[in-house]
């Protein structure tokens, strides 16, 4: 999972040799490097770049950057910092990148985590999920690793903005973004789907399990509106099986899912078989 500030500028700075890394920095990139395998490399060239390289081409990628850096910083004489050298190899040596705009270091972070939230309930926006949802169904194809994804949708969602105002209804949003991001597990990526759905992807989770987590999601996520009504939620649920193929097939389950729920009376779970 590429994750919001899981590895900062700063950290890949150092892990490329532009500053000494802490004892501590060192056990929290081998934890991350061994949690994600090569899906590692992706995440170092995100945090420079802001750009998805697929794992298999990452780590290739990475060492040839690495490599320029070394080439830039004995012809200048004097260190090339990785930002720069990235910038420089994949804009002038292999054109991955098009036009590139300068930012210091210290805003980037803060411009990835705005680009890639959504702005009412500080979630992963519809673009990031897609991404990910993509790139956790791929790694399931080429290295069997598990992914489920929960759709959930609020019930009678209209009714709320039409009977106590949109302002209530986005304070109805704005909460259960609240709640979802205080119960993920560090691996979760929940997400605002749409306008009142709502999405987590769970990897390394099977059906079982995803079912688990999405019944105490519907337990969790219920919320009060202020004359004492409960607003509830609905939840499909899915897992990467033979059938899945692509990620739209997991999609396709989960959502089918959310629909029989939807159909059948609202406020449960539906794991799709």
């Amino acid at each position: 999972m590429l994750t919001d500030g899981a590895l900062s500028l700063d950290l890949v700075s150092a892990l490329a040799g532009d500053r000494p890394l802490t004892e501590a920095e060192k056990e929290r990139l081998n934890e991350h490097k061994n949690k994600c395998g090569h899906r590692f490399y992706s995440d170092l060239l995100y945090s420079i770049t802001h750009q998805f390289f697929p794992p298999e081409v990452a780590e290739n990628l990475w060492n040839q950057i690495l490599n320029h850096k070394t080439i830039l910083s004995v012809a200048l004489e004097r260190n090339v910092r990785i930002a720069v050298s990235a910038l420089d190899y994949l804009s002038n040596i292999t054109s991955n990148m098009g036009s590139a705009t300068l930012v210091g270091e210290a805003n980037i972070e803060e411009i990835i985590g705005l680009s890639l939230r959504d702005g009412l309930t500080g979630l992963f926006n519809h673009t990031y999920f897609y991404q990910q949802i993509d790139f956790e169904v791929r790694r399931y194809i080429r290295y069997g690793t598990l992914v489920s994804l929960v759709l959930i949708d609020i019930d009678d969602f209209k009714e709320v903005n039409d009977t106590y105002g949109h302002r209530e209804g986005d304070r109805v949003l704005a909460e259960i973004g609240r709640t979802m991001m205080r119960i993920e597990r560090d691996s979760d990526i929940c997400c605002r789907y749409g306008g009142e759905e709502f999405a987590v992807i769970l990897p390394l989770t099977d059906v079982h399990e995803a079912g688990v987590i999405a019944c105490r999601l519907n337990m969790e996520l219920k919320t009060h509106l202020p004359d004492g009504r409960v607003v509830t939620v609905s939840i499909g649920v899915a897992s990467s099986g033979n059938s899945t193929k692509t990620y739209r097939d997991l999609v396709e389950r989960a959502d089918a899912a959310l629909y029989q729920v939807k159909r059948s009376g609202k406020n449960r779970v539906e794991v799709a078989a």
